[in-house]
């Protein structure tokens, strides 16, 4: 079993204080929640045989995506806790062995934050920044090198096929709840989609930003 993050891990990041360094500019605590929600979106069943005897999924591929369709995660609270690194985003650029892109299409009022998070859970780095803005709201975008053989594990009936630059996408509404193992958050939504052997996932609550905002920053990432 991979290192998928554990019930602490939430925890101790949604517990990260939202100014670090005296000119970073402070970031609420939700969008620590909501990066770690979407963390536990990702799990990569396929790597792992025994987790996926462990619970009945349906395989569904979209475009190059592939979703295991489940009705209950698997338990991870025994899972070591990783924790990220905090770094610019021209450090991550250097750290990261692949080249990802950001969107260039933001609502008004929102900022990328200074630093990005910097994670590997066993399958490869991945990058996840975010962008807020002071009232509070905003957005979280991932990007990692497109694993062939891994796949994301969803709830039923959540997903649904769109196009993003007009190849196949999937947007998934809701996420896994790590105490209770049960599908629920149907406030957030996310994107999962490739540009050029690179996957993206796009989160936000729908209460920040709509479907068609969504999509339209995931369109403008080029």
């Amino acid at each position: 079993l991979r290192q998928d993050p554990s019930p602490a891990l939430v925890t101790r990041v949604r517990g990260i204080p939202a100014a670090r360094e005296p000119k970073r500019r402070a970031v609420p605590r939700w969008a620590w929640g909501l990066a770690a929600a979407a963390l536990l979106f990702a799990v990569l069943v396929s790597a792992s045989p025994s987790l996926r005897a462990a619970i009945a999924s349906l395989d569904v591929t979209i475009g190059n995506i592939k979703l295991s369709v489940a009705d209950r995660s698997p338990d991870s609270s025994d899972a070591t806790i990783v924790e990220p690194e905090l770094m610019s985003l021209e450090a991550a650029r250097e750290a990261a062995p692949f080249a990802f892109r950001i969107p260039t299409e933001i609502p008004d009022g929102l900022a990328m934050d200074e630093q990005v998070r910097v994670n590997d859970l066993g399958g490869g780095p991945f990058v996840e920044m975010l962008w807020t803005k002071p009232g509070g709201g905003g957005f979280s975008l991932t990007a990692r090198q497109e694993p062939g053989s891994s796949s994301w594990l969803v709830g039923l009936d959540s997903y649904r096929e769109i196009e993003i630059g007009g190849e196949p996408a999937a947007i998934v509404t809701g996420g896994w709840d790590a105490d209770s193992r049960e599908w629920a958050w149907l406030e957030q939504t996310t994107l999962i989609w490739a540009v050029d052997d690179v996957q993206y996932t796009l989160s936000a609550s729908a209460d920040n930003l709509s479907e068609a905002e969504l999509i339209a920053i995931a369109e403008s990432v080029r």
